[in-house]
């Protein structure tokens, strides 16, 4: 996840849609064997997640179409039928995201273009998630901030490391720098996670912190699912 919020483009892509449309198309297309009829339309531009389901829909319409036996045919078209099924739920799910993202945009925002991808994070990390609210539509907007810092300083896993073999200096920088960018990656989708639970949750916007220092698991000394939950602050004595 690179960001939370569909694009223009996506939208678009899915109100041209009609449901009831696709599910004809896609009977259609697994009669005929091919995706043609679905080409008309703008299937690859509603998201990564319909795109990848159309993709898997026409190598399943592909292996139907090549199969010769009567046996391999009819494996092959309840897989295509199974596929079809799959990518017209896809639409129906971000159909109903746009929906709820457009309810939900009436009282508040995330904004996730402001979070730009660093060429080379250090083991000191941050994000900040920019996101304006309201009580209702009729007040003026507020506008608001909150910076995830995290400092990435794993246990190490000895058990992995006797098994592996020697890397060179080169290998073991490179394999460090990769490991930065996922995790900052994870601190980023979880922050914009966590901030669009809180807000989707109804919870008070002003009770949100400006800073907040994600937390880590108690095993591993990395980053969980609930490390930047913010609203987990312990109260003080």
């Amino acid at each position: 996840m690179s960001g939370i919020n569909l694009t223009t483009e996506e939208k678009a892509a899915l109100d041209a849609i009609d449901e009831a449309d696709l599910d004809r198309l896609i009977d259609d297309a697994v009669e005929g064997g091919r995706p043609d009829a679905l080409r008309r339309l703008p299937l690859r531009r509603c998201g990564p997640y319909v795109a990848n389901t159309l993709r898997n829909f026409e190598q399943a319409l592909s292996r139907f179409d090549a199969a010769r036996s009567a046996a391999k045919r009819a494996s092959t078209e309840e897989d295509a039928r199974r596929a079809g099924r799959k990518l017209s739920y896809a639409v129906s799910e971000m159909k109903h995201r746009r929906e709820q993202e457009e309810r939900e945009g009436k009282l508040f925002h995330i904004d996730d273009a402001m979070i730009h991808h660093p060429i080379r994070p250090g083991r000191n990390m941050s994000v900040t998630v920019h996101y304006r609210w309201r009580r209702s539509e009729a007040e003026a907007w507020t506008r608001g901030d909150i910076t995830f810092a995290y400092v990435h300083d794993p246990r190490p896993d000895y058990a992995r490391e006797a098994y592996r073999p020697k890397l060179s200096a080169a290998r073991k920088r490179q394999e460090e720098e990769e490991e930065l960018l996922r995790t900052w990656e994870r601190l980023r989708d979880s922050a914009l996670s966590s901030v669009q639970e809180y807000l989707r949750d109804g919870k008070d916007a002003e009770k949100i912190p400006r800073t907040y220092a994600a937390t880590v698991d108690a095993h591993h000394g990395r980053l969980n699912n609930y490390s930047t939950d913010f609203w987990r602050i312990e109260p003080k004595a």
